[in-house]
């Protein structure tokens, strides 16, 4: 027998359709043409539409509203429709476990039918679930939200560190600038002189270090780059031009105000919350399963037949007649031998035929295929089940559920130390940052005028090379300490920022 099955879902058509609609959310922005400037506010724009791990997080709020779609779709009654349609050819049929029993021979038949069919099923699971994918939404667009903030924090700090090495270079650029100004002016007293030629060769041994130290920063630079535009999740252009400027500024905010906003509002803070809600709708769907669940189904169906030969079916017919005359014939010759004959007889047996129209008949009710069916009756059922004992299965999934709930509820206490924490260190680490960097920027303005002292004396033979050396040591080392407490700064204020979770720019705070 050759059969094929065809089942139609509603429900799975639906998402036949739903999958080849195009997704707009994988669609990602182009990169930052060569020479192009880029803002802080750019990058993070750029990182929230191009960051491979931040979009897998926020591709989850798309599954979590299906999820929620889903729940509803469940209070709904579902229905399906299927048909089958069979064909089995002509030959003996074979009954018996080694086919050993012949029955004659039959023609080939086709046959079809069709079932359609609604049902419903209500639980206490199934009135929950709604409440708990709504929680469950809640709590992924809550660390989505998270994401973001964390986004914006990675991307502010590299792109702080790409500043830094900038400035870097640019120190770097200066100290070869001035260990150029220091070997000419050697070789200059060399050439008069004035000193002995080893001062030449150590200013050149200098200028050579000077240019090491160069060639370092600037691949600290392009190394820098390249983990931002790993960050951000777009190729950067080597000569992408990063004009936002980072100024030390003071650090107003009082603690009381910033624990305050962190607990009111932090990302993380809230996507733990909602976690912990969450653990508290699934005690909640845990429970139900003490509840009894309702199953309602109702269905109509229908069959049909159809031999592959009309004419096989005329003849069985006409062999049907003759059988009905056969045993006409045998009850009229039994009567006939009997003192009281039996009712009916003698009978007609001639009368017992097939009239043209009988086999006219029997041939168009044999063209039925494929959808000429004969409906079955109409069935329903109602079944209430009420569960009694699974064998403790139901109070582990409760207790699970329940260690989860106190899970959840601790991770929200942790994240809430731990921001109080965060926030009372950043804010010091920030406040000291500030100061460091006035301090500092003072050394450095100090050093370049010891510098420049030691230089003209040089020039003029009241120092010696020794001297201008350790000027131009102490002029460095001022250089990268500014630039060193600039930056240390920067990323203390970008971490008080997570620690508070919002960028602290805002008037609110002041």
């Amino acid at each position: 027998m050759h059969s094929y099955s065809c089942r139609l879902s509603i429900l799975a058509v639906l998402a036949f359709m739903l999958a080849l609609a195009p997704d707009a959310s994988a669609q990602t922005d182009p990169p930052p043409q060569s020479g192009a400037t880029l803002t802080l506010n750019d990058a993070i724009t750029l990182a929230r539409r191009n960051n491979p791990d931040f979009l897998q997080q926020a591709n989850d709020v798309a599954a979590a509203d299906w999820a929620v779609r889903s729940a509803y779709g469940q209070l709904l009654p579902g229905a399906s429709a299927s048909t089958s349609y069979s064909y089995q050819a002509a030959g003996t049929q074979r009954v018996g476990s080694f086919g050993d029993i012949g029955v004659t021979n039959s023609t080939d038949y086709y046959s079809s039918n069709y079932n359609l069919g609604v049902n419903y099923r209500l639980s206490g699971a199934t009135l929950l679930a709604p409440g708990q994918a709504k929680s469950q939404r809640r709590a992924t667009a809550a660390n989505v939200e998270a994401a973001i903030f964390t986004l914006r924090t990675n991307v502010t700090r590299q792109y702080l560190a790409v500043k830094r090495a900038q400035d870097g270079v640019a120190l770097a650029e200066q100290e070869l600038q001035r260990a150029s100004d220091n070997l000419r002016l050697a070789r200059a007293r060399v050439e008069v002189g004035a000193t002995i030629p080893m001062e030449a060769t150590q200013a050149e041994i200098e200028r050579g270090r000077a240019e090491v130290a160069l060639l370092q920063a600037q691949n600290l630079v392009n190394t820098e780059r390249l983990r931002l535009a790993q960050t951000i999740g777009v190729d950067l252009p080597l000569d992408a031009n990063l004009t936002t400027e980072f100024a030390v500024t003071d650090v107003p905010w009082s603690e009381t105000q910033l624990q305050s906003f962190a607990a009111e509002a932090h990302p993380s803070l809230q996507a733990a919350r909602a976690a912990e809600s969450a653990s508290q709708a699934g005690v909640r769907m845990a429970r139900s399963s003490y509840l009894p669940s309702l199953n309602f189904s109702a269905g109509i169906s229908g069959f049909m037949r159809q031999a592959g030969n009309s004419e096989y079916l005329v003849d069985q017919a006409w062999e049907g007649v003759y059988a009905q005359q056969d045993q006409c014939d045998l009850l009229n010759r039994i009567s006939a031998g009997l003192s009281d004959p039996l009712p009916n007889t003698p009978a007609n047996c001639s009368a017992i035929t097939l009239t043209p129209d009988d086999e006219r008949r029997i041939r168009e009710n044999n063209s039925l295929f494929p959808f000429g069916y004969e409906r079955n009756p109409f069935s329903a059922s109602l079944t209430i089940s009420l569960p009694l004992f699974d064998g403790l299965a139901r109070e582990r999934q409760v207790e699970q559920a329940r260690i989860a709930r106190d899970d959840a509820e601790l991770r929200r206490r942790s994240e809430e130390m731990r921001l109080r924490t965060e926030i009372a260190a950043a804010l010091g680490t920030a406040r000291t940052g500030s100061r460091s960097a006035e301090l500092e920027e003072r050394n450095a303005e100090l050093a370049a005028g010891q510098l420049e002292l030691a230089r003209e004396r040089y020039r003029l033979g009241a120092a010696s090379y020794i001297e201008l050396q350790e000027a131009e040591t102490l002029k460095a080392r001022a250089d990268r300490a500014y630039l060193s407490a600039l930056y240390q700064f920067h990323e203390s204020l970008a971490a008080l920022e997570a620690a508070v979770g919002r960028p602290l720019s805002g008037a609110e705070f002041r």
